[in-house]
């Protein structure tokens, strides 16, 4: 089977490694589009993927369409009910027409590209479009059986709505697998439907039918692909040896678990406050801070002095990174953080996860769509001052857990919700053998199973 993959930049590649490395063991061929090659020197080899660059067509009518499906992006954004930040919209904008622009901020425009009338028009125009010459002859070239495009959303170059329609001028089927938690409510929307959406779990795949308005019935659960090394992994190093990797004496310490920049641009001021609030509250017993920068946002955190402060350096990265970083969070007394996807990777490592809220906060929190699924799970212990942090991490060197049982739960729900045993990348890989176009003599393939979205039309498994 040759399965064509749509990927945005190099960060998709690795998260859909698992998925990728499970088709190439059952014998399938992968061709991988790379939108940005930034990043992509560090990617892995692995037999049987050929990285090449994603096209973007450039003939008159499909850029027409590329400018059209940000207006529409935009307008979901300034629906009310949307939970997502006015931010979102704004980067769109600066990428649109200035007359264009223009009419987007009176109000007449804007509550008309805003309506579900104005998205059900457009996508009837984007469904009765023609597909690119281009991308077919290049698909036509490579053969596939299928195709999978991730992330199926992108506000500052829509292009996967080109390549749908190009597979389905040509009969192959496509399948769109969400790339993170908040593709849905931070970065544009569906322009045309794929045959199977993969969503993560029931409150994304919510997302999926109540703003995008995506079929309940095309939609499969798979859990978290990009999450599977690490559930997989085991701590190897004590400690002591951690926290000899970083220069200090074994001690109790806390994990900084960076931002992206798209959230908090610097967030140096918090390290220290942590690092003097623990300092206050515990004396000489007071963790230190190891900070984890986020990849996207390394420089503000990276002479952040203060002397019971360690920032990491580099990304961890490849099989023996990602162990050292599972090592890190394992062998901490908890993880602090404003609002970063990393607070996942504490949960699988089942670490207790901290945050500071309020006002000052609430553009980084409270209007983004994903964060509040944080809130919703149990699991994050808040605090509106960094004082009460610092209590919160004395209970928890007291060997204090109260939200130990939420962390589990919302592994078993948000994580991997078709068992914690069930590997996503295999669930992803049974879907995509089991839409790809049958070969003659080729025997069926069963799908995955998925457990049921309460109050939805759904339908069977395959």
């Amino acid at each position: 089977m040759n399965v064509v993959i749509v990927g945005q930049h190099a960060d998709v590649f690795r998260d859909l490694e698992p998925v990728m490395r499970e088709l190439c063991r059952r014998g399938h061929q992968i061709v991988f589009l790379l939108g940005s090659r930034d990043g992509s020197e560090h990617l892995p080899g692995i037999a049987g993927v050929e990285i090449a660059d994603r096209l973007v067509p450039d003939e008159p009518w499909p850029r027409r369409l590329r400018v059209g499906r940000q207006v529409v992006s935009c307008g979901i954004y300034s629906r009310r009910d949307h939970p997502s930040p006015e931010g979102v919209a704004a980067t769109i904008e600066r990428s649109l027409p200035d007359e264009v622009r223009a009419k987007l901020h009176t109000r007449r425009w804007r509550s008309i590209v805003a309506s579900r009338a104005a998205l059900h028009a457009w996508r009837w125009l984007e469904a009765a479009s023609p597909a690119s010459a281009a991308l077919t002859t290049m698909l036509e070239r490579i053969g596939p059986d299928v195709m999978l495009v991730s992330p199926p959303t992108s506000a500052a170059e829509p292009v996967q709505a080109d390549y749908l329609r190009a597979a389905r001028a040509l009969g192959v089927p496509a399948i769109a697998c969400a790339h993170g938690w908040d593709d849905l409510t931070a970065h544009g929307t569906l322009h045309l439907f794929p045959d199977l959406y993969l969503a993560w779990n029931e409150p994304l795949a919510r997302e999926a039918v109540d703003i995008h308005e995506v079929p309940a019935e095309a939609i499969r659960i798979t859990g978290a692909p990009h999450l599977d090394p690490l559930f997989s992994l085991r701590p190897l190093r004590t400690r002591a040896e951690v926290c000899a990797g970083m220069g200090r004496q074994d001690a109790p310490y806390i994990v900084f678990l960076g931002s992206p920049r798209t959230i908090w641009d610097d967030e140096s001021f918090l390290v220290r406050a942590l690092a003097d609030a623990l300092a206050r509250e515990l004396g000489d017993r007071a963790p230190f801070v190891a900070v984890r920068p986020h990849p996207a946002n390394r420089e503000p955190l990276a002479d952040c002095a203060h002397p019971g402060v360690v920032v990491l350096p580099g990304e961890a990265t490849g099989p023996e990174g990602l162990q050292e970083h599972y090592d890190l969070l394992v062998r901490s007394a908890c993880v602090f953080g404003l609002n970063t996807p990393a607070f996942l990777d504490a949960v699988v490592a089942d670490r207790p996860c901290l945050t500071i809220v309020g006002d000052m906060y609430w553009p980084a929190q409270g209007r983004t769509g994903h964060f509040r699924y944080l809130l919703a799970g149990g699991f994050l212990e808040t605090s509106r001052r960094m004082g009460d942090v610092a209590s919160r991490v004395r209970r928890i060197l007291d060997g204090t857990d109260e939200r130990a049982a939420a962390r589990g739960e919302f592994a078993r729900s948000f994580l991997r919700p078709c068992g914690l045993d069930s590997a996503a990348g295999e669930i992803v890989a049974d879907l995509i053998e089991s839409t790809a176009r049958p070969r003659p003599g080729a025997a069926p393939v069963p799908g995955a199973r998925r457990p049921l979205i309460p109050g939805l039309t759904l339908a069977k498994s395959l």
